[in-house]
């Protein structure tokens, strides 16, 4: 058996390797190639004659070794690309002739956001896309809070909704880079019958302040066998959606169907609910009778307390601010662990601590959770409607936790 003479391509390794660490790098992968190669063929020696041999010299031509392709194939293998290919392939630096660095990619403002699981929204004429995931427009109406194209979107991947991640809120933080498209939408359109065919149209809306109203020519075709399984026929009352282009009715006649609303919610022929007769409150210093003017744009609000049947009676006070309420009972102090407030106050955007009926402990940690999530955090001396109410407004302004005890006096009077 004639083992090729590596020799000279070995001479040539060395002789092309440079002082960069490509080049070196290069050479110790050819290196540990050619090691391979010997221990292969020293094996399969050994295999068959015990006895080792030395491997002399000898000159290959074509007919009893390799070929000169073969040679400058094998030649390219153990010596590697060019130092001048090596040069082109990775950018130098013109004066040092030293690599340069590869500049490090800009993080972009959605990539920030999708850290913290915030998504950008792209609403459709039905339902919206937000991370990859199509939410049906039925989830995004059960939703307290509407949702518009290019608004961002915080989802909670802990808790699942028809399979999807639960929507924890909306914000209209809309991106610069993010150019929403407009979609007009007819709200509660009545379908008509189109004499002599199976097609409906909307002429008109309840509102009346669409594109269809303007003027009685102005109507919009549905054609029912474009939504099989949903039924739909004429009397009904829907939310129709489209692309507005500038076109106006060309635009309209390429929309969709996104809602049919129940009579419930149209029906005008309802006779008008009965005024609600409000009972006084036996305890009138917990009466809520000052509303301040601040909005709260769905934020969640912790309201923690000691007394636990007034836990559900603060929730008005968040409702008519348009907050979302949570209610935290520690009435029993044993049952309140430091790891359940601390999730309570990580999910949440202000803490509100009702301290005439709570265990020190319980203050403590909140106070403690609250900072370390950079929650606003205030303090209501009693657990009163108008207390409370004041505590959020400190929040939102970023004022002490505490009130001044003449300040609360006065409100309580």
């Amino acid at each position: 058996m004639q083992i090729y003479d590596y020799r000279q391509e070995l001479i040539d390794l060395l002789n092309n390797t440079s002082a960069d660490p490509q080049s070196l790098l290069q050479t110790q992968r050819s290196l540990t190639m050619i090691l391979n190669i010997l221990n292969h063929y020293q094996a399969s020696t050994l295999a068959k004659e015990p006895t080792p041999r030395f491997v002399q010299r000898k000159v290959q031509t074509p007919q009893n070794g390799l070929s000169p392709n073969a040679r400058k194939a094998l030649k390219s293998l153990l010596t590697g690309p060019s130092i001048e290919k090596e040069k082109e392939a990775v950018p130098h630096n013109t004066t040092t002739d030293r690599p340069i660095a590869p500049t490090p990619k800009e993080i972009t403002e959605e990539e920030r956001l999708a850290a913290d699981n915030r998504y950008i929204v792209h609403r459709k004429l039905s339902g919206a896309e937000i991370n990859h995931h199509y939410y049906p427009e039925v989830l995004l109406h059960s939703l307290p809070f509407p949702v518009e194209d290019g608004d961002i979107a915080q989802l909670d991947y802990e808790q699942k909704v028809r399979g999807l991640p639960a929507i924890r809120r909306i914000t209209g933080d809309h991106l610069r880079e993010y150019t929403p498209e407009k979609i007009n939408v007819v709200e509660y359109g009545e379908l008509k019958q189109v004499a002599g065919s199976d097609v409906l149209q909307i002429s008109n809306t309840i509102k009346g302040n669409s594109i269809v109203d303007e003027a009685p020519e102005n109507t919009i075709v549905i054609d029912p066998f474009k939504y099989p399984g949903r039924d739909i026929k004429a009397g009904m009352v829907i939310d129709y959606a489209y692309y507005d282009r500038g076109n106006g009715l060309a635009d309209a006649k390429n929309g969709s169907i996104r809602w049919i609303h129940e009579k419930k919610d149209y029906d005008t022929t309802k006779q008008p609910a009965k005024p609600k007769v409000i009972k006084k409150a036996s305890n009138p210093r917990h009466d809520y009778e000052k509303k301040l003017d601040y909005d709260l744009h769905q934020r969640k609000v912790l309201v923690i307390t000691g007394i636990r049947n007034k836990v559900k009676g603060l929730k008005p006070v968040i409702d008519k601010h348009h907050g979302l309420f949570r209610g935290l009972d520690a009435s029993a102090e044993e049952k309140v662990s430091s790891s359940k407030l601390k999730r309570e106050i990580r999910d949440t955007d202000f803490v509100v601590v009702c301290i005439d009926a709570i265990h020190h402990r319980i203050s403590q940690l909140a106070n403690h959770h609250a900072k370390r999530y950079e929650k606003p955090l205030a303090i209501a001396n009693v657990t009163s409607n108008t207390a409370v109410e004041r505590a959020i407004a400190r929040a939102l302004n970023g004022d002490p936790a505490y009130a001044e005890s003449s300040e609360d006096l006065k409100n309580y009077k």
